[in-house]
């Protein structure tokens, strides 16, 4: 039987045992998907009609599969949803929620500044779950975890 999508020979091969019908594919691992579904209808259908309906079940078999990889190669994790902020909109927040911090200096450059961090909430970082930051130009210069100290306390 060829295969007029792919233009190449189809191998299904038939057993029948105890009424079900198994079928296999040489070329694949699809034998035992069609078998299952066959095994329902195997009292239904003559030998030549089981081969056209075994023939397109592979197909479909080979279409979902191909949906699916090509899927899970453009799914993006939910943990990498997050924020890009530049240092200034950083202490315009800091000095909004604490407006008794004093910070000792006032000397900062316009490039300081404007330098972007990304705030991402990470369930498996390097420093286990919560919230991370790293520099947008950077990314591969590492992350920190916030909310923790220097020490590696909670703070």
């Amino acid at each position: 039987m060829t295969d007029l999508n792919k233009k190449r020979e189809v191998n299904l091969s038939f057993e029948q045992d105890d009424g079900a019908v198994w079928v296999f594919d040489g070329d694949s691992h699809q034998g035992t998907e069609i078998s299952h579904l066959m095994m329902m209808h195997s009292d239904e259908y003559n030998e030549d009609e089981l081969r056209v309906i075994c023939n397109h079940a592979a197909f479909e078999i080979d279409r979902l599969r191909a949906e699916l990889e090509k899927a899970k190669g453009q799914a993006v994790p939910d943990s990498s949803h997050g924020v890009i902020l530049t240092c200034e909109q950083l202490r315009d927040a800091l000095e909004f929620s604490a407006p008794d911090l004093n910070i000792e200096s006032n000397e900062f450059s316009d490039e300081q500044m404007g330098t972007e961090l990304a705030i991402i909430y990470q369930e498996s970082g390097h420093s286990g779950e919560g919230f991370y930051s790293y520099y947008v130009e950077c990314p591969d210069e590492g992350s920190i975890k916030l909310g923790e100290s220097e020490s590696g306390a909670e703070g």
